[in-house]
């Protein structure tokens, strides 16, 4: 008997993207990574920490409803993919799914899901007719996950905003598709082996993840030595306003230099945070800035051949 929850597998960081022939393409969007198990009526869906989101984002649990008869013979089904909200084809909205994702009570998310409707992003399928099929190759996998959509009536050829269901393409193409992400302002792209097999709860290489990261320098701030965090700003108007704090990224004795760089330089002291003049720079890497605060800030270098008066609020917004 199938379970409705498997405890996903997991790509691999990178700072590049494999380049061998049998190495595939896909859009990573931001959104909560869900598999779906589909069943005569019964519609679960599962976070990768095993908590249920179906009532959450009831539209997807409506929509397969509809559908679920030009597939009951393919009954029980378990889809591995991404519950986003989509901005366009290559891009999903992490402020509004984060949003969705923390409603409690049902006239709320009755509303959202009419305002804001998400849709479910398949990009792996780990069972069909009350069989586990994710010990095949992701190739194989992904061809029987192909015809299940076209099945289901749903166009598979391209990312649809205004579907609830949508299957995520492969390329071997992988310029194309970095201009893509880029131009979209997308999360990043995940590269999978074409003869990969599907292991729950493992952290694999044979899937790798980049993401679209930017750079732009920041304000060093202070140092807090109960959490060793790094905190950074940029230059708003006439004051520094606080966009976040780092601690990857950075060696142990690049750690320990910025450290003393701090006490050396201690202006005032709220607690455990040592507070420094704006002066020092650093770049960092991040994903977007999401509520003015950088999202997954990592650091790069230092930067002392940059004034800390050009590390502007205008230039990060510019940085999008």
């Amino acid at each position: 008997m199938i379970q409705h929850f498997l405890k996903p597998m997991l790509p691999s960081l990178a700072n590049e993207l494999p380049e061998e022939d049998h190495w595939v393409y896909e859009v990573k969007y931001d959104g909560f990574r869900c598999l779906l198990f589909w069943d005569h009526g019964n519609v679960i869906l599962t976070s990768r920490n095993g908590h249920p989101l179906h009532t959450i984002f009831p539209e997807i649990v409506a929509h397969l409803k509809t559908i679920e008869n030009k597939v009951k013979d393919l009954f029980p089904i378990l889809l591995d993919g991404e519950l986003c909200i989509l901005e366009n084809e290559n891009k999903a909205n992490f402020e509004l799914i984060q949003k969705r994702g923390r409603l409690k009570q049902p006239d709320k998310i009755e509303k959202a899901s009419e305002q804001y409707p998400s849709s479910y992003c398949a990009f792996d399928l780990l069972a069909i007719k009350d069989e586990y099929i994710y010990r095949q190759s992701f190739l194989d996998r992904k061809e029987k996950l192909r015809n299940l959509i076209q099945i289901s009536g749903v166009q598979n050829n391209k990312i649809l905003t205004e579907s609830r269901l949508n299957f995520i393409n492969f390329t071997s193409k992988k310029p194309d598709l970095m201009e893509d992400v880029e131009k979209s302002n997308s999360e990043g792209i995940v590269a999978k082996k074409l003869y990969s097999k599907w292991a729950p709860g493992i952290r694999t290489k044979e899937w790798i993840k980049v993401k679209n990261l930017k750079f732009h320098p920041f304000i060093l701030l202070g140092y807090d030595t109960d959490n060793g965090f790094f905190h950074v700003g940029v230059k708003k108007d006439r004051s520094v306003q606080f966009v976040g704090l780092f601690s990857h990224g950075i060696s142990p004795e690049e750690k320990e230099a910025l450290i003393q760089i701090v006490k050396n330089n201690i202006a005032s002291r709220n607690g455990s945070l040592l507070l420094i003049e704006p002066s020092i720079c650093v770049e960092l890497s991040y994903l977007e800035l999401y509520k003015d605060q950088l999202r997954q800030p990592r650091f790069v270098t230092f930067r002392f051949d940059t004034n800390w008066e050009d590390c502007t609020w205008e230039s990060l917004q510019k940085n999008k």
